[in-house]
């Protein structure tokens, strides 16, 4: 998969909110907050909003989280993400314990982290503890528990991160934390991607167009809503060879009665999606 980066906005100084294209997906925001002392012994929250789409009902295909930070004792953190419908994402449970590099019962005694988190992860950050290096904990690492757990949720509402420092003795810092949240439309709302459900058999997409057919009107050929005498009439009207026309629903360059069951099957009201 890949993705191109298409535009950038600051949100005050706290937020950035970075959006990308990303092939047979859809797009992916990236909401990143900096700046902020990991308090020792302490709770460091970061909540951010994510607005409701302005392009139909979407629904979370992947999530991943960065985090870059500082701190001599990585074995002390901590990490949550949590999804405004209260589905908790355990991204780190102090590192290395149990012993892993280190020697003792203290977790992972390196310092600083700079990875992303994501179940694409050939290593799980729990485990990962290379003695030696600096930042200890970096590249891409699984987290504790599935970031799969949020797919086919809504991605709107209001998220939180949360580090927590669990022993007194050290602090750290903050330096950077963003929450990868990719989308992808689900205009049957059935909380399975429209291209899987299309490239599955779940769905029909007859005219090509990416959108199962029950998310369209593709029979109201006289567009009032309505499936009906008129959208039969011009349908009987161009029966035959008929090259780009509207009335070739399954755009085969005919138009014949694999035309007229999809014309018949959608009768009746049709809202479009």
């Amino acid at each position: 998969m890949s993705c191109a980066l298409m535009s950038v906005t600051t949100l005050g100084s706290a937020f950035t909110l970075s959006l990308f294209l990303c092939e047979n997906f859809g797009h992916a925001e990236e909401w990143c907050v900096s700046g902020a002392d990991i308090p020792n012994a302490g709770v460091l929250e970061r909540p951010f909003t994510v607005a409701p789409a302005t392009n139909g009902n979407q629904i979370i295909v992947s999530v991943r989280v960065q985090i870059v930070a500082t701190h001599p004792w990585v074995g002390d953190l901590s990490a949550r993400l949590i999804h405004p419908s209260g589905v908790t994402i355990l991204l780190l449970d102090r590192p290395g314990i149990p012993s892993q590099g280190y020697p003792g019962p203290w977790g992972c005694g390196g310092d600083g982290l700079d990875l992303w988190l994501s179940d694409d992860g050939t290593l799980a950050a729990e485990s990962s503890c290379p003695f030696g290096q600096n930042p200890v904990l970096a590249g891409t690492l699984r987290p504790s528990s599935p970031l799969s757990a949020l797919v086919g949720l809504a991605p709107q509402g209001n998220w939180k991160l949360i580090i927590q420092d669990a022993v007194i003795g050290d602090s750290g810092i903050l330096t950077r934390a963003c929450v990868e949240i990719m989308t992808a439309s689900d205009c049957n709302q059935n909380g399975i991607s429209d291209s899987i459900d299309i490239a599955s058999g779940t769905s029909l997409d007859i005219n090509s167009n990416g959108v199962p057919d029950e998310c369209g009107c593709i029979a109201d050929i006289e567009p009032n809503g309505n499936i009906d005498g008129a959208d039969l009439s011009r349908m009987l009207s161009r029966w035959g060879r008929c090259d780009a026309c509207s009335e070739d629903l399954t755009g085969d360059g005919n138009v014949a009665a694999d035309d007229l069951a999809v014309l018949i099957a959608q009768w009746g009201v049709c809202s479009q999606q």
